[in-house]
């Protein structure tokens, strides 16, 4: 937008963020991204506003409470300065006036009063440099809640920096809110939770709650992960987001906004990119500089804190200029100057090498390293490490108590069966009896799972109190929630299409001989659950190869409400022979034989179960392995026998069912 052609410098800016709260947009890193013609193309030096961290124009900034909000200004040329320039920024309610005039809005300018400019307003870009240091704008708690406001910054140059005729407008908005909801009780044990952005939305983490009072079961949230670079031209380390966590923060007010209303702390982390970037390598000069490059994300973006995961580091054996070589007393170096830059963010460490060097350790001017953390955590999970092992693994830290460590993280994805897979509730009950105050929890993927009967195994624990899930899920990118699957007893009952993984089959020749057994891919079948014993168990209709037994003589599946599973006993009766029909009928796991064999297997050693769970808001059942099906029979001459082999096809291995 044009806007005051004529002058030696004036543009509208509006930068501001809120502790505990704010707005969205980010830009990946602190370069100029945006578009190159708004930029004079004659001979000279041109300058502009540029906010840090990226922040876009008409940014929400939310104001929670009684909590005030910073700004983080710099400003930025188009070719290097040959000699210093003074640039002077101000608060300009009538740079507000024309960009409303402009655009055909109507925003109302913050209360002026409650806004102040660090240092004056005054920055410099030295001379051989295109950026300036940053200004701060302190945006005091103000105005009423519910309503938006505007706030406009101008600035003004010399030093041979001129305006350019296609200057740009910045509007950022303010939106004061209530204050952060807080628990009525404090926990001893904190919960935390690292959300993987690529795959999964942090949103998801708000829909589980406990069930006395209401309040999220999580106290923390993990936004996994922004990335520490070195950019190749300047030597400078600076924060690198990819898009997916760029489309976070550009949502924020959205996704990071409606957790933080539920009592929850928003985090990044902040994890090595494969360049010489990292946490053990920083100067004292450079871990003060990206500190303060942290601390415009958390305020712009309204960020509760910063977790550190030093992996993925390519440290290099003769480091480059500007970095040294790799420490753990460099790495604690690093979080005193982020506890010196944000007293009030939360600080926390995520380490898993057994040898301790990716993690901070020793005292920096006086403070040890377990006073300058809020929290750590081994992250060796359940499948890797058992916690007899870890348990006490605190005490290698400087101070640090084991209130503010984690000795069992939980990865709670796929690979480990949401969780379930090696789950140990004594291990969590030690863990809290033994003192130590965090539990923490990876990769959540609430559209594959309901978690509510795992973390309540948890919550008992922790809390006494069980947890309860509302019923919905967000796509990764999505701002509305959908309806999932509940692993209770009631979404089993109804109509399925059941799949099988494989199948076997005879083949037949061209003069309808049986020549062999062979694969026959995935085949569908229908079948329908029906209550047996309330809350308990389950009559299964239909399944498998031979539907007009199974029709009339129903499979029993019990139900487990500790985790909301279901299992279907093999071998089991589904008839005694009667009047009606004189043949009992058995369900066995059987494999192919000879040719038109159908080998059936009793007995104690083929007494394995199917199991399933509800998941991806569908019922995933195992069978018993490769090449194995479960089938009606009945004893003949002393034999088990199929009801006859007129069948092509016998399903078998695993089972996915759909609700119809």
């Amino acid at each position: 937008m044009k806007y005051l052609n004529n002058i030696k410098l004036s543009l509208v800016v509006a930068t501001f963020v809120c502790t505990g709260t704010v707005f969205t947009g980010c830009e990946d890193d602190l370069t100029i991204s945006g578009p190159t013609d708004k930029l004079e193309t004659v001979d000279g030096v041109y300058g502009y506003v540029r906010s840090a961290a990226g922040a876009r124009e008409l940014t929400p900034i939310s104001l929670f409470g009684d909590k005030a909000g910073t700004g983080h200004l710099f400003f930025e040329l188009t070719k290097a300065a040959e000699q210093d320039v003074t640039v002077t920024f101000k608060i300009d309610k009538d740079a507000l006036v024309a960009y409303n005039e402009a655009n055909n809005t109507s925003y109302e300018m913050y209360p002026v009063d409650k806004l102040n400019l660090a240092n004056g307003g005054k920055v410099t870009v030295k001379a051989g440099e295109k950026k300036s240091a940053s200004v701060e704008l302190n945006i005091n708690a103000g105005g009423t809640i519910g309503s938006t406001y505007a706030v406009a910054i101008s600035a003004t140059a010399d030093g041979g920096a001129t305006v350019s005729t296609n200057n740009q407008t910045y509007i950022y908005l303010v939106k004061p809110q209530p204050a952060y909801p807080v628990r009525t009780t404090e926990r001893d044990i904190k919960t935390l939770c690292f959300v993987e952005v690529n795959n999964e939305n942090i949103l998801n983490c708000g829909e589980y709650t406990m069930a006395k009072d209401g309040t999220a079961f999580f106290d923390i949230v993990s936004i996994f992960a922004a990335n520490i670079n070195v950019d190749s031209k300047t030597g400078r380390v600076h924060v690198f987001c990819n898009e997916q966590v760029s489309y976070l923060l550009q949502n924020a007010d959205k996704i990071i906004r409606p957790l933080q209303a539920k009592g929850i702390k928003v985090n990044m982390t902040i994890l090595g990119n494969h360049d010489e970037a990292g946490m053990g390598n920083l100067s004292q000069a450079a871990a003060a500089d990206f500190a303060k490059e942290l601390k415009a994300y958390m305020d712009i973006y309204g960020l509760d804190g910063v977790d550190f995961d030093d992996e993925y580091t390519d440290y290099q054996t003769n480091p480059s200029p500007g970095f040294e070589k790799r420490s753990r007393e460099n790495y604690a170096r690093l979080i005193y100057e982020c506890r010196q830059a944000m007293p009030d963010k939360l600080l926390g460490i995520y380490e898993y090498l057994g040898s301790f060097k990716d993690s901070p350790n020793g005292t920096v001017e006086g403070k040890k390293i377990g006073e300058l953390v809020d929290y750590m955590t081994y992250g060796y999970y359940q499948n890797q490490a058992s916690y007899p092992n870890t348990k006490g693994r605190e005490a290698n830290f400087d101070g640090l108590p084991k209130a503010k460590y984690c000795p069992t993280p939980l990865r709670i994805g796929t690979e480990l069966n949401g969780g379930w897979a090696r789950f140990n509730e004594d291990y969590i009950r030690d863990m809290k009896d033994s003192g130590y105050g965090l539990q923490v929890f990876y990769d959540i993927k609430s559209q594959d799972y309901d978690y509510s009967p795992y973390f309540t195994a948890i919550g008992n624990i922790l809390y006494e109190d069980k947890v309860e899930w509302s019923g919905y899920c967000y796509s990764r990118t999505g701002l509305s929630p959908i309806e999932g699957m509940r692993s209770i007893y009631e979404s089993y009952l109804g109509e399925w299409d059941a799949t099988s993984s494989n199948s076997l089959y005879v083949y037949i020749d061209e003069e309808n001989n049986p020549r062999w057994w062979d694969w026959g891919g995935s085949q569908t079948f229908d079948i329908r659950i029906e209550e047996k014993e309330a809350g308990k168990s389950f009559y299964v209709y239909g399944w498998g190869t031979y539907p007009e037994i199974t029709d009339k003589y129903p499979l029993v599946m019990e139900y487990n409400d500790y985790d909301g599973s279901i299992s279907i006993p093999v071998p089991q009766t589904i008839h005694e022979a009667d009047e009606a029909d004189p043949i009992t009928w058995r369900m066995l796991w059987g494999t192919y034989g000879k040719i038109n064999v159908w080998n059936f297997y009793d007995g104690d050693d083929y007494a394995i179960p199917m199991k399933g769970s509800i998941s991806s808001r569908k019922l995933q059942i195992n069978g018993a392995g490769n090449r194995w099906a479960i089938d009606p029979c009945y004893e003949e001459d002393g034999k088990l026998v199929p009801p006859h082999m007129e069948v092509k096809y016998h399903v078998s291995e695993n089972y996915t069912l759909t609700k119809r």
